[in-house]
Formats: C-alpha cells, sequence, structure tokens
C-alpha cells in the first residue's frame, strides 16, 4: 500500500490538457495539494503540461515510476496496464467507470484487469475511484477539491462522494482509500494499511459489499484491539443491495448475518445516514465507559425524564448517585429539593450562578464510583447578553481536571452551534443535537471498553 499512500514518483495517463476551474486536471490538484515527489504526465496529444515535460505513453518515461493512474477510456485499460507492466510501475489506480459497475463488457474488462493483477504482481486500485489521500505527505490522487487537515482518521470508502464530503460523513480525513469497484485492492489491503499506521487512531469505512470475508473479519477483530473501526454498512435492503451491484459490482451479501459476525469481530457498525459523524467524534475524543451507569445533570426536570427512556434503549441505566455526591450537591440547593438521578440542579444554580452550582455537580458526579458515564444538559444562550449561563469553561476545566470517565452534552436553547463549539474546543467534552444520540453515543463507549477488554483477556 505504500506505492499508493507514499510514492515518489507517479505518472498521470490520460491527463487533461486543460487547466484551471473547472478543468478536473488531477495533476494541477495534486501539486495544490502539496505532492513534492516526480510526476509525469502522459498525453500522446500534448508535449507539456503546467510546464512539466508530457509523454506520448509510459514506456517512453524511462525513469521508476511507483504509481500510475489511469485517465483514459475503458477500452483503452488492459492495454495501458500492459504498458505500465512492461514499464516496472508497481502501482496503479484506475479512475474511469464503466467496468463491474457497467455492462457486460465491462465486467469482462473488469475480470482481465483482475487477471493481469494476480499474473504480473502489479496492485491495482478501483476502476471508478477517486483514488487515495495521505494529508502526512501531501498526496492525493483525487481531481475533485479535498480537504486538506492532518488528522488521525482513515476513511475506506467505495465512493468518492465519502472524500468530497468527509465533514458529512467521518467529520475529517487523515488518510482515505477508495477502493471503487475492488478488483484487486480491497478491504483488507486498506484496513491492514490503516490498522498499521501509528498516525490513524480511528478507521472509518463506507462498505457495499464484502467479498473477502473471513480474511476482513480476522484482520478486524485483530485491529479493534488496538483502535476503534467503524463500519457504515449499506445495502442492507434488497433495492438497497441492487443498487451497490449497480454501484460498484459488489455483492451486498446477507446483511443481518454481516453485521453480526461485524459485530463479533469488534466492528461498530452502523446503520443510518448521519450516525457517521457522531461515532467518529465520540470514539477518536473520549474515554471509554467503563460499565453501563449514568449519571444525568440537568438545568430542567423535564430533560431529565426524556433521558431516561433513551438510556434504556441503549442498554444503559441511571447511576445510584452515592450519599457523598447527594450530599454535596444539597449543599448548594434548597432544603426542600428532592435530589437524585437525573441530578436538577436549577434550584442549586439560582442560588449559586450557573458555573458554580454546575461545575461542582459535575465534579461530584465524575468522582462518584457508582458512576460510569455523565450527559449533561444545558443552555445554549445568545452571547453576550446572556453569556453568564453558558457553562463551557467552567465545565471544561472540570473535565481536564478528571477525564477518565465521558462527558456528554445536550444544548437547548437559542444558540446551541457556537456554545457547542466552545464545549468541544478542548475534546474532553462532546456535544450531540438530541438526548438520544447522546445516550447511544455513550453506549457505543461503553461496547468499546467491553470489546478491548475482551482483546486483552483472550491474549
Amino acid at each position: 500500500m505504500k506505492d499508493f499512500m507514499e510514492p515518489e514518483s507517479v505518472a498521470l495517463i490520460g491527463i487533461s490538457r486543460k487547466t484551471g476551474p473547472g478543468s478536473f486536471n488531477i495533476m494541477e490538484n495534486m501539486i495544490g495539494f502539496g505532492f513534492r515527489g516526480r510526476i509525469y504526465p502522459v498525453n500522446p496529444n500534448m508535449r507539456e503540461i503546467l510546464g512539466r515535460k508530457a509523454y506520448p505513453n509510459i514506456r517512453e518515461v524511462k525513469e521508476p515510476v511507483d504509481l500510475a493512474v489511469i485517465s483514459t477510456p475503458r477500452e483503452t485499460t488492459l492495454g495501458i496496464l500492459s504498458d505500465c507492466v512492461a514499464a516496472g510501475v508497481k502501482a496503479a489506480i484506475v479512475v474511469n467507470q464503466g467496468f463491474a459497475d457497467a455492462d457486460d463488457y465491462g465486467k469482462s474488462l473488469q475480470r482481465e484487469m483482475s487477471k493481469i493483477a494476480k499474473r504480473d504482481g502489479m496492485r491495482i486500485l478501483g476502476p471508478n475511484t477517486l483514488g487515495v489521500i495521505n494529508n502526512y505527505n501531501g498526496f492525493t490522487t483525487s481531481f475533485m477539491p479535498i480537504t486538506k487537515e492532518e488528522v488521525p482518521i482513515g476513511l475506506i470508502c467505495q465512493s468518492g462522494i465519502f472524500f468530497v464530503g468527509a465533514r458529512e460523513f467521518s467529520r475529517h480525513i487523515g488518510k482515505g482509500i477508495d477502493i471503487g469497484n475492488g478488483c484487486d485492492i480491497g478491504f483488507c489491503e486498506a484496513l491492514s494499511y490503516l490498522g498499521e499506521d501509528p498516525a490513524i487512531r480511528l478507521i472509518a469505512i463506507h462498505m457495499e459489499g464484502l467479498n473477502q470475508g473471513r480474511e476482513f473479519l480476522r484482520l478486524a477483530e485483530r485491529i479493534t484491539s488496538q483502535k476503534a473501526v467503524i463500519v457504515h454498512k449499506t445495502g442492507s435492503s434488497e433495492r438497497g443491495a441492487a443498487a451497490a451491484i449497480s454501484h460498484s459490482g459488489s455483492m451486498a451479501g446477507n446483511y443481518q448475518v454481516t453485521r453480526a459476525a461485524l459485530e463479533q469481530a469488534g466492528v461498530t457498525v452502523l446503520d443510518e445516514d448521519g450516525e457517521m459523524t457522531h461515532a467518529v467524534k465520540t470514539l477518536l475524543h473520549l474515554p471509554p465507559m467503563k460499565g453501563n451507569r449514568v449519571a444525568v445533570i440537568t438545568f430542567s426536570g423535564a430533560a431529565g425524564i426524556m433521558i431516561t427512556d433513551a438510556l434504556d434503549r441503549y442498554g444503559l441505566s441511571l447511576a445510584t448517585l452515592s450519599p457523598k455526591t447527594v450530599e454535596t450537591v444539597a449543599r448548594l440547593s434548597p432544603k426542600w429539593m428532592p435530589l437524585g438521578n437525573p441530578l436538577d440542579i436549577w434550584p442549586a444554580v439560582m442560588l449559586n450562578g450557573p458555573d458554580k452550582a454546575y461545575a461542582m455537580a459535575l465534579r461530584a458526579v465524575l468522582k462518584d464510583p457508582h458512576v460510569d458515564g455523565v450527559i449533561c444538559v444545558a443552555i445554549g444562550p445568545k452571547v453576550p447578553d446572556y453569556e453568564f449561563l453558558d457553562v463551557s469553561d467552567a465545565l471544561k476545566e472540570v473535565a481536564e481536571d478528571l477525564p477518565d470517565k465521558p462527558i456528554a452534552v445536550w444544548l437547548y436553547g437559542p444558540n446551541p452551534e457556537e456554545i457547542g463549539m466552545r464545549f468541544e474546543s478542548t475534546k474532553r467534552i462532546m456535544v450531540y443535537p438530541t438526548l438520544e444520540i447522546a445516550s447511544w453515543s455513550l453506549s457505543l463507549l461503553r461496547d468499546r471498553h467491553q470489546t478491548h477488554n475482551s482483546a486483552t483477556s483472550s491474549r
């Protein structure tokens, strides 16, 4: 995989002569992204592209080439791959569509591509792919605009939409591999590379079908003992499975069987669009949750009641707070105020102010040995007029002092976005759009702890 992710020299075959906005010129994108290696544009109709000598074909380059990126009509692909083999190219990315995702002729072309990889030893990524992203060395083969950010998130996908729309899926990409139709390089090779990469702490996967099932599951079980692996498995319905075949040529298989096997291997499996962003930030930033017991601190008694049902749906329970914890909050509250879990601190806020009351309550429940995780309900006020209702700084300070238990926050009020960014600025506290998602996110941390413990005990 290093030839794909860390090449020193790249040949761009079929590169467009056009440059500038709307040209989709891979070389222009590659240079702008920060690649400092050697680039050899291959286009028989051009003598020069972007100030670099152009070659009529790959055999004319006469220099070592680690990676070839092929963007030509499908009818020419097999011949170009054979030329790459003859030129000693180690790896190739086939960008274009029209193979197993298309008609019978396209399927036959892809079968021949697989034969070339097996027979001649050159590894092939794709077809139907944007290729790779490596923000750690400034390299990409995408012809679409990609955000550059060095983050410990690895992405494996079967569609370029997850490169371009990373913020809606995995939030960020440190290193990304779009396997496309997967004629040769597949989930196993990509997962092995990212799993062994010390820069990557979490791996997010978009999966339509899994053709290397047993090998992938054995690999996933080993990797999940060290870092979180999240899979968004699409194609769960009959129509969805048919769509997966037409998109990437993937056989979706029996969804329930695949899901159960992935979960048994320690993988976090997601069903719904939008879950990935919450799962990524939860598992990347918050500590594991060592049990099912949750303390709820709230400005609103009604919110405390709402959250009880959500916790139950995810196998979590309200913690029985210790007498010491209750006594700490009681000292801040009116004598008439009954206290338990959920812990309604609004009367304490009225007597002591938001920062003091909330910080003392959070510190008490985090120190409570009967508590494994905390959900905080707070206000997202308009600022600066109601700045005094923003408790983000006070709670972040407590979280820095007591970092061993996860803290999830749900904000209500007119300004949850801005106040939410304040809460998340130190990555010690994560904010969620609903109480349901906050509860579900804590269950992911509970499951992650169980997976890690199980792997440790089996060694």
